[in-house]
């Protein structure tokens, strides 16, 4: 599942409506489109290490990701990164859907 994070991601995102209220649902893995306009947001992935136990099974696994919250105004891409990690902090997901 952690490979797939990215997708909890923007489900979590995409169902808050305090977040795409600021971004009209302008949320991108990895790149955003060419013709975007401010404010929005883009997600990647940046690593992920196992956690193994003396008997070296992997029992979990902490992902990294990167979150830029892209605007032409310094406020608001503060306020709308704030609605980002009230977002994920208090979003749950549970399985994985195709976007």
């Amino acid at each position: 599942m952690s490979l797939q994070i990215g997708k909890a991601i923007y489900h979590i995102l995409s169902n808050d409506t305090n977040v795409v209220d600021r971004v009209q649902n302008k949320i991108y893995p990895l790149i955003a489109d060419v013709d975007t306009t401010f404010p929005f947001i883009v997600y990647k992935r940046t690593g992920i290490s196992p956690a193994d136990s003396k008997d070296r099974f992997i029992f979990d696994e902490d992902v990294f990701v990167d979150i830029v919250v892209a605007s032409d105004k310094y406020n608001e891409s503060i306020e709308i990164a704030e609605l980002v990690r009230t977002s994920l902090e208090k979003g749950s997901y549970m399985g994985i859907k195709d976007i």
